[in-house]
């Protein structure tokens, strides 16, 4: 799915816990159902791939993330939220730590998450931290099997690393974070990274300084605005960073 997905309707519903999984040591997975969130569910963009709500815990605390995964059928979303960031533990990693069936918090949304590759795409760039994985799942499984894509995924170690399902011919890199500098290994592994032949999309996510250093470097060498999409997810020492 190679088209530009514009997300138009916005609305807000209260979700109920249905299930909670641990996907890696530092990932855990919400499922959220209940009517509201079925009705959510049926609106445009909702399963935009990268696609992202406001989650706001019970405390009335929001943060942003990335739906993984949205069931029309069945009513549901699931959400993987990354614990013991390397910002601290915010109001939303706190909570899912300890979320449990029955449960209750609100989402709204939802917006776009920048995943628009031209028509005429011919390869994918994809780089990003922990936080960015949802949304790369979610492109991942929106991608159809011509597309080649290199995906680049800096982590806390080799147990933080996830099977990716998709179609594509795709390739994926994972690379060991740096606790000091977080960002600091995708940043190295990408500037002056070859790019293949013919017209192509670039999308990054993650720590927002080391996202603003790739995005530079790729518009200084010549990517065209509207085939780069960067997004700070989060900054060092910001407990709510907003890009």
């Amino acid at each position: 799915m190679l088209e530009r997905l514009a997300v138009q309707v916005r609305q807000r519903a209260l979700g109920t816990v249905l299930d909670v999984q641990t996907v890696t040591p530092h990932m855990r997975r919400i499922t959220l159902g209940g009517a509201e969130v079925a009705a959510f569910v049926q609106g445009e963009g909702v399963d935009a791939p990268g696609a992202w709500v406001k989650l706001f815990v019970p405390s009335g605390e929001g943060r942003a993330y990335t739906l993984r995964t949205v069931d029309r059928a069945a009513g549901t979303v699931r959400i993987d939220l990354v614990l013991h960031g390397e910002s601290g533990d915010g109001p939303a990693s706190m909570w899912a730590a300890q979320a449990r069936v029955g449960d209750q918090v609100s989402i709204a949304g939802p917006r776009n998450g920048g995943f628009a590759p031209p028509a005429d795409t011919r390869w994918l760039l994809l780089g990003g931290d922990a936080t960015a994985l949802p949304a790369i799942q979610s492109i991942a499984a929106a991608l159809d099997a011509a597309m080649p894509v290199e995906a680049y995924v800096e982590v806390d170690g080799a147990a933080e690393q996830q099977p990716i399902s998709t179609a594509a011919d795709w390739r994926t890199t994972w690379l060991r974070a740096d606790p000091g500098e977080p960002g600091r290994s995708l940043c190295q592994q990408l500037l002056h990274h070859p790019l293949p032949p013919g017209p192509g999309y670039i999308w990054l996510a993650g720590e927002a300084s080391a996202v603003r250093e790739l995005k530079l470097y790729f518009q200084e060498h010549g990517i065209e605005r509207h085939r780069l999409s960067a997004k700070g997810y989060w900054r060092t020492g910001n407990a709510d960073h907003r890009d």
